[in-house]
């Protein structure tokens, strides 16, 4: 039996559970970074290394002996008589179970082998935060919610992760305009990807304006402000790591909205004690007075979209849909 899951503390946890069986844990924060779409699977893994190892913490050669350790195991996964995905709702899991599901399906597994199971809730815990926070009893207490993947969640999931991948994000959209009853926790997931490009007005992702928002009451610690940005979300997603690397971007240039710069986190290093403020420019843009996007620019990818420039791709929550850049 093959169990596959979100990262390491459910890895322990499952093998911990006597439900016996390997752990195959999904390490890839899909909603950060280039995911491309017309790559074959060696190529995206490469892609995803070059990103993953971008701080240099782990080394390259790690990350890629890693996912290609992975992506073995994944492939080999029509040789096991059970395969168990263990995930959750939030965007970090739904978007690992679209790749995993997709996988599965390229890999040729008998899906008569595959089960899911899948939580936004476990009974006594009123803010569920993920499988790995679970006691080993909790966990195994999940074992008979498990049901057979069905041919439904394999086409909506290669529908979503063509839609997730594609340079086009009215792709994605579409998918949660559909219908996606047969994977519940997609359309909210999604919606919450389409949160993170820049907003009309201040040009911030919602996890930016989230992390910022704490500042706005005086200086906080870069801990701090990652606390009260995941308290402040439905289900929280972003870790640690990625967080840093919000701050770090917006304290860094000629025009940072915070600062100081040395009081955000390395990658891999102890939280830094010493506290962030919001610069003038960061005011105003918290304000809803001054646009991060059109001051300082942007360039990163979400899935398979690029956003460089000035004139990006734009959420505006007010219509609940994404904007097209000027010139479109």
């Amino acid at each position: 039996m093959l169990h596959v899951t979100n990262g390491d503390s459910a890895q322990v946890l499952i093998e911990r559970s006597g439900l016996g069986g390997d752990v195959l844990p999904w390490r890839d924060v899909l909603h950060e970074g280039p995911v491309p779409a017309d790559l074959p699977p060696e190529e995206l893994r490469r892609v995803r290394v070059r990103f993953l190892s971008r701080s240099g913490r782990p080394p390259e050669a790690v990350v890629a002996a890693e996912l290609a350790r992975r992506d073995e195991a994944l492939a080999d996964a029509a040789q096991r008589e059970q395969v168990v995905l263990w995930f959750e709702h939030d965007l970090y899991d739904q978007l690992q179970l679209l790749q995993v599901l997709s996988g599965l399906e390229a890999a040729a597994v008998d899906r008569g082998r595959v089960s899911l199971i899948c939580v936004d809730a476990v009974p006594g815990r009123p803010r569920f935060g993920g499988l790995g926070e679970l006691e080993p009893a909790e966990l195994t207490s999940l074992w008979p919610t498990r049901t057979g993947v069905t041919d439904e969640q394999y086409r909506l999931a290669a529908t979503a992760w063509a839609a997730f991948r594609s340079p086009d994000p009215t792709a994605v959209e579409d998918v949660v305009a559909g219908d996606t009853a047969a994977l519940p926790f997609l359309a909210a997931a999604l919606r919450r990807h389409l949160e993170q490009f820049p907003w009309v007005g201040d040009g911030l992702s919602r996890s930016e304006r989230a992390l910022l928002a704490s500042l706005d009451a005086g200086p906080a610690t870069a801990v701090e402000l990652f606390a009260a940005q995941a308290d402040a979300e439905e289900a929280p997603f972003l870790g640690d790591t990625v967080a840093w690397s919000y701050l770090a971007e917006l304290a860094s240039g000629p025009e940072p909205l915070l600062g100081p710069a040395s009081a955000v986190p390395r990658p891999g290093a102890p939280p830094v004690g010493r506290p962030l403020t919001l610069t003038v420019l960061g005011r105003r843009v918290l304000d809803g007075q001054a646009d991060r996007v059109a001051v300082r620019g942007v360039d990163r990818s979400l899935g398979g979209v690029r956003l460089r420039g000035r004139e990006v791709w734009r959420w505006d929550p007010t219509a609940a849909r994404l904007v097209a850049p000027s010139g479109t």
